[in-house]
């Protein structure tokens, strides 16, 4: 393949990993050539990038994506905040939150690159395999490529399961209160695949007060809520319903 050819075809802004060269038909001997000549640059073991171009981690987990199945996607905080639900006030590195199915772990050169943001990985445990993936299409503004991220209503399961327990009833649930359109069919596919408990108990608290009109349309009866109580904030009330220990004004105490 001409270099031409390779970089109309190559998104700006995106790393290019060996599979996705070798489906451009540019070879391992090919790709060494271009990095010879100066058009192309090696980014890490088996990625490269366009000479002199700025990459960030949109272009990185661009190239995660590129395979049958999506691995790795942006989810909890940062799919709510692309998506434009949620603004987090951040100091210093952005922060990106990344999820991804069961035994799925970024390659080396992701993991060693000095990305301007910080990007924390949550390993596939939240959930079990579900017939839809509940991610959507998020077209990056100005940029001639889309990212897979997680719906808002998979997003806000994975928000309460990275969110230490004294975020959970200030931040989250400002959060949530904001989200008045999720889609009470995908939140019972996804609470009944969830694996987590504390999620699952959190979330139904938190959609209790926010009260919005999907949270009556939920069926509890095939969502596993387990048994006996559990503390969630310490010195919290004990809330009936739903057995875990809440702020006083979360509380139902009937």
């Amino acid at each position: 393949m001409k270099i031409n050819q390779l970089l109309a075809n190559w998104p700006s802004g995106v790393i290019a990993t060996q599979a996705w060269l070798r489906e451009q038909g540019v070879g391992p001997n090919l790709i060494q050539k271009y990095q010879q000549t100066g058009w192309v640059e090696r980014v890490g073991h088996g990625a490269w990038k366009r000479s002199g171009e700025s990459i960030d981690w949109h272009g990185g987990v661009f190239a995660l994506q590129q395979g049958a199945t999506v691995q790795v996607w942006p989810g909890g905080a940062t799919a709510l905040s692309l998506a434009g639900y949620s603004h987090y006030l951040t100091f210093g590195k952005e922060s990106v939150d990344l999820f991804g199915l069961s035994g799925a772990v970024p390659p080396g050169w992701f993991r060693k690159h000095a990305w301007e943001a910080q990007v924390n990985f949550y390993p596939g445990v939240l959930f079990t395999e579900l017939e839809d993936m509940a991610l959507q299409v998020f077209q990056i503004p100005y940029r001639q490529f889309a990212l897979k991220i997680s719906t808002p209503e998979r997003a806000v399961l994975e928000l309460i399961h990275q969110s230490a327990d004294e975020m959970l009833f200030s931040g989250v649930a400002d959060i949530l209160n904001g989200l008045a359109t999720l889609s009470p069919r995908r939140l019972q596919k996804l609470l009944e695949a969830c694996n987590s408990i504390r999620v699952k108990r959190v979330f139904f608290v938190l959609a209790r007060k926010a009260g919005h009109a999907w949270y009556a349309r939920i069926d509890r009866s095939s969502i596993d809520l387990g048994k006996g109580k559990r503390q969630i904030i310490r010195g919290g009330r004990l809330d009936n319903e739903f057995l875990i220990t809440v702020p006083e004004r979360f509380a139902n105490a009937t």
